[in-house]
């Protein structure tokens, strides 16, 4: 287990074994993230179970992506508590792939060198992954060669080459133009219909919709509304809610 306490922050992280479909496999407190007295995240609550799918909308600004990225330690929370019961993945809005390495070398740079994978092991893991995404043709070319699409299910790819339980997806799609948006939530699709436990910042409300066992709407750094997505889409209580709505559908 590792522990970490700054102030009033307490983060912990401890790997199960054993983790069942079903299980915590995350829960926050009182989450509060700050920028120079700038609250981006303000004291939320929330936690997932193990094969659960959440999606979390809301405006630009409204601190999806600080929240997600408190997760996994890629933002240090200013207050509040993170018991996290696994290990994560995580893709971004840009791919970030290495572009002096093949696909193939992107996906088995990480478990070889942090992991101490055999190469000959990750590499069949790796061809397995290409499978996954729809680019096992692509094993030996650069990313400078492949399209944006292309390069965000590498990205997936190299994630999932960790082996992690939680995938967190931080508007996969927004850097991809509409037409090949589509390769990339197919993906996201097949991982859902796998159970893999995901939660996907997204601006895709019909993915969202279709996908997800939970939507979270986030606004000025809170968490407004949460349920099904039949219950967030059709049947929103709060009027902030209804107006984002509204405005995204026009």
């Amino acid at each position: 287990m590792a522990k970490k306490e700054a102030g009033m922050a307490i983060i912990r992280h401890e790997i199960k074994e054993h983790l069942q479909t079903g299980d915590i496999i995350l829960e926050m407190k009182h989450i509060t993230k700050k920028f120079s007295g700038v609250t981006a995240v303000d004291k939320v609550d929330f936690s997932m179970k193990k094969g659960e799918i959440v999606a979390i909308i809301g405006p630009s600004g409204s601190g999806k992506s600080t929240f997600l990225r408190s997760i996994n330690g890629l933002e240090e929370i200013t207050e509040g508590e993170i018991n996290l019961y696994g290990t994560t993945g995580m893709v971004f809005q840009h791919f970030n792939l290495f572009p002096h390495m093949t696909c193939l070398g992107n996906i088995t740079y990480a478990p070889i060198k942090v992991k101490g994978k055999k190469k000959d092991e990750i590499e069949k893991r790796a061809q397995e992954l290409l499978e996954l995404v729809g680019l096992s043709e692509k094993r030996d070319v650069y990313p400078i060669q492949i399209s944006g699409g292309q390069q965000q299910r590498i990205a997936i790819a190299r994630a999932l080459a960790m082996d992690p339980d939680l995938m967190l997806f931080d508007e996969p799609t927004s850097a991809l133009d509409p037409e090949i948006t589509g390769t990339v939530l197919s993906v996201m699709q097949k991982l859902a219909e796998q159970d893999m436990s995901m939660i996907i910042v997204t601006h895709e409300m019909n993915f969202a919709r279709n996908v997800a066992d939970r939507v979270i709407f986030m606004d000025a750094g809170k968490m407004i509304e949460e349920g099904t997505p039949q219950e967030i889409f059709e049947h929103p209580k709060s009027e902030r809610l209804r107006d984002f709505l509204n405005t995204i559908t026009r």
